[in-house]
């Protein structure tokens, strides 16, 4: 080959690499261009320039998992809203009685997100407490129908596995396998449980166990347990003050000890293998509505799904690259079939929640 066909064909390969360069980066680009209808929200976010969040701080990776996310939606979307983050040391329904509260005084949300679990979001629609988005045209082919429930009012933003046991790995190498099992003997004077009968509001059902055999579960148990303790409590458990804790709220929150080197485990019972979500809603008197629904986008983008990873351990299973995906799928490996307890569901029960207040007086005035 003469040195003049090399040139040639050196010359023509070149062209070809920075032709294949440049379509390669109007493709990026055009995968980072956002749709119409985020376009049109982050003009809107950038106008109101702030954001308001108040939450119960053991969600959403407290303070750091908030921080990080405002930090993350600024530099993506390419804003410099200023946040005010304020932690809320008071528990989610009390967050929702003070949004309740700002709307009848026509004053402005403390927060423009709200995040809660079926129970919180399905009375404050019931409240028409809650504004809409069209959240999948904000994320088309990330946001799909299977993250939107309520007609566009609320986004699920992370997977939970409520009614679990968690254990003490040192005290008790052979836990109880079902929430059955904690009725037995050797059991009894070694459970802590909490307060507020997190999980019977599904128990209660009548399409699960239904109140009565739930309340006569509640009645047996209460005599099991030594002592009430919140959810996130679990160094309480770790420490051996106690051996076990059921039911716990999100099947997560021994997580973090464990990481840390906490003896902890967690059983997925099998008389009762649940599976529901938080969501996110804006609420209708929300100050700045354009950045807290873009604050709830970004949480739903693979960066933000990664955040709440990172520091909540959680995330969103029906994304295919959640580590809820795995967690689940791994479960369902080994023949757990998870029921699922949506927005819909609650709707069509509304027996749950005078049959949950019955369990925690059965619960609360044992102890």
């Amino acid at each position: 080959m003469t040195t003049s066909n090399i040139r040639r064909r050196g010359g023509v390969w070149l062209g070809v690499a920075l032709a294949t360069a440049l379509l390669l980066a109007q493709g990026a680009a055009r995968a980072e261009t956002p749709s119409p209808a985020l376009a049109e929200l982050i003009k809107g976010a950038a106008a109101e320039g702030k954001i308001d969040l108040q939450w119960s701080s053991s969600l959403l990776g407290g303070l750091d998992g908030v921080s990080q996310a405002v930090d993350g939606m600024n530099k993506m979307f390419g804003l410099h809203l200023e946040p005010r983050l304020t932690p809320d040391p008071d528990s989610v329904p009390q967050l929702l009685n003070k949004v309740a509260v700002s709307q009848k005084a026509d004053q402005p949300s403390p927060t423009d997100a709200f995040v809660g679990t079926t129970v919180h979001i399905a009375t404050a629609v019931q409240r028409d407490m809650v504004q809409g988005a069209d959240w999948t045209a904000l994320l088309p082919g990330r946001i799909d129908a299977s993250t939107v429930e309520d007609k566009g009012l609320a986004a699920r933003v992370f997977t939970t596995l409520p009614g679990g046991i968690v254990y003490n790995t040192q005290l008790a190498p052979h836990p109880p396998t079902s929430l059955a099992d904690l009725l037995k003997p050797e059991w009894k004077g070694k459970i802590a449980s909490n307060p507020y009968g997190a999980s019977f509001e599904l128990l209660s059902a009548t399409d699960v166990w239904g109140e009565e055999k739930a309340l006569d579960f509640a009645r047996k148990f209460s005599k099991q347990i030594s002592g009430l303790i919140g959810c996130p409590d679990m160094e309480r458990v770790a420490s051996g003050e106690f051996v076990l804790f059921a039911m716990d709220c999100s099947g997560r929150n021994w997580v973090q000890f464990q990481r840390q080197g906490a003896p902890l485990g967690f059983i997925t019972p099998s008389d009762f293998a649940a599976q529901r979500y938080y969501y996110m809603v804006i609420p209708k008197n929300a100050a700045h509505p354009n950045a807290g629904k873009l604050f709830v986008t970004f949480l739903l983008t693979p960066e933000g799904q990664r955040i709440l990873w990172k520091t909540g351990d959680y995330d969103l299973h029906t994304f295919p690259d959640s580590g809820m995906h795995k967690v689940i799928a791994d479960y369902e490996a080994k023949g757990v079939k998870f029921r699922e307890f949506t927005l819909a569901w609650w709707a069509q029960h509304p027996e749950v929640v005078p049959a949950q207040r019955k369990a925690v007086d059965i619960i609360t005035k044992q102890q």
